[in-house]
């Protein structure tokens, strides 16, 4: 099993992991010389009714059950998953609903509607965490905290600039400023697959599926934009116009096959 996690810092002083602290753990686990990857030694998992309440804030997607927890309340949310995937964990602190969501494999899975993070982000300054819970014995789980490109196609900048991505997590202003100079380019695919992209990012799924229309417009086979938009009409279950779009992509693509099989599952 491996996590990607991601954070963006600058609306307070969190300072981002980039290993497990092995001063602070549990007995049953051990960590790698990596502090990387976490394996479970200690007896089978039993839950007992202390470990049901916790009144610190805290959200979690179970790979048993695909559920959602925020604060010891459960929904259900995802696919389950195991021994192989990938899954990222994204908090966006940029915009106003500070949104939360997961992905399993590179895919994602829309935002999480039970559970925002708290209005006053002082309260969590410096006690925010990445957290995983093993129950198998003998369980591994191997972290990336950005030492590597993370699974997640979104979160990297190989189809837009560096300056967009950034701006896309870390200055409001300096995005609405980039975002309406875009929308003066309603036929320069590059400024629309950016466009439609930060908005991806964002949460504002509306807006991203309207401008990667108009960018297929230009050009149908436009393999990135028909991934964006097939990801966006399987957030929004709209599971056929999903299937649909990823059809139109070559069925080499690994990605692809992943979100047809996550899709086609459904």
């Amino acid at each position: 099993m491996k996590f990607d996690v991601m954070g963006e810092t600058t609306l307070f002083s969190l300072v981002l992991p980039t290993a497990w602290n092995i001063d602070d753990k549990s007995q049953f686990v051990s960590i790698d010389s990596s502090g990387l990857k976490v394996n479970y030694t200690g007896r089978k998992y039993v839950e007992d009714e202390e470990n049901k309440e916790n009144k610190s804030w805290g959200c979690a997607y179970h790979g048993d059950d695909g559920y959602f927890f925020c604060s010891g309340s459960g929904k259900p949310y995802g696919p389950t998953y195991t021994v192989g995937d990938t899954i990222g964990c994204y908090l966006n602190f940029r915009n106003d609903d500070k949104m939360i969501f997961y992905t399993k494999n590179g895919i994602n899975l829309g935002i999480v509607c039970l559970c925002y993070l708290p209005n006053n982000l002082d309260d969590l300054k410096n006690n925010l965490y990445p957290c995983i819970g093993l129950r198998s014995q003998d369980a591994s789980v191997v972290a990336n905290f950005g030492r590597k490109k993370f699974k997640y196609l979104t979160m990297t900048n190989d189809d837009i600039g560096k300056e967009l991505w950034e701006a896309c997590w870390i200055n409001s202003k300096t995005f609405d400023q980039y975002v309406d100079e875009l929308k003066n380019k309603s036929n320069d695919t590059l400024a629309l697959m950016s466009r439609g992209k930060t908005y991806l990012i964002i949460g504002k799924y509306e807006e991203a599926y309207a401008v990667l229309t108009r960018l297929l417009e230009i050009e149908s086979e436009n393999i990135i934009a028909l991934k964006y938009r097939g990801e966006i009409n399987y957030i929004m279950e709209r599971y056929e116009e999903s299937i649909s779009d990823l059809l139109k992509i070559k069925s080499d693509d690994a990605w692809t096959e992943e979100a047809y099989k996550l899709v086609i599952g459904l």
